[in-house]
């Protein structure tokens, strides 16, 4: 009992990584129900603010089977990226935890693709940007590494275009909201 009493003392008193100026975050990150992904950022902090370019990935595959009815049966991909920049002020509320609230704007770029066994193939892919507020904690286990929790709120707008076969059938701008939720482990130099 004395031993985690002395080492929760010792980690809620971790200094802050106030004096570091650059790092590189790595997270999982899920966007509401449809996809998850993970991203590589470069977190720049300031005297209360953070900017923190982000490159995400994301990519799922699925093969398909009906033994009722093979001529259903389908294989489909799934691919996107996203390129954004979020800019925070920071509070910090005990000695090794902070908090943040900003936004974000980014790119997204999504790509998916099913074929059936007939040979008939479907197409889509979305672009376009979106932007919204986002608000999160980053907790320090030391001066140099965190791990951070966030929630954004993103109003979205993007065209659709869908194709079978290779054939434009459809095409359409959308305007949307959705959220994700980020958990980054970040490390300043």
């Amino acid at each position: 009992m004395l031993h985690a009493a002395i080492a929760t003392a010792l980690v809620l008193t971790a200094p802050l990584a106030s004096a570091v100026d650059i790092g590189m975050g790595v997270g999982l990150i899920n966007n509401g129900s449809d996809s998850a992904g993970y991203g590589v950022a470069l977190p720049m902090r300031f005297a209360n603010f953070t900017v923190e370019p982000e490159l995400a990935f994301y990519n799922a595959s699925n093969d398909n089977t009906y033994p009722a009815a093979p001529v259903n049966d389908s294989s489909s991909d799934y691919r996107g990226y996203t390129l954004d920049i979020g800019v925070y002020l920071r509070q910090q509320v005990m000695p090794s935890l902070e908090t943040y609230i900003g936004g974000r704007v980014g790119y997204n770029n999504d790509k998916s693709s099913t074929t059936y066994v007939s040979g008939t193939s479907y197409q889509s892919e979305e672009t376009g940007y979106y932007l919204g507020p986002t608000l999160g904690a980053e907790y320090f286990f030391n001066k140099n590494l965190s791990l951070g929790l966030d929630v954004s709120l993103f109003y979205n707008s993007s065209t659709f275009e869908n194709s079978t076969n290779g054939v434009v059938d459809y095409k359409a701008d959308s305007n949307l909201t959705s959220y994700q939720t980020r958990t980054r482990l970040r490390y300043y130099f």
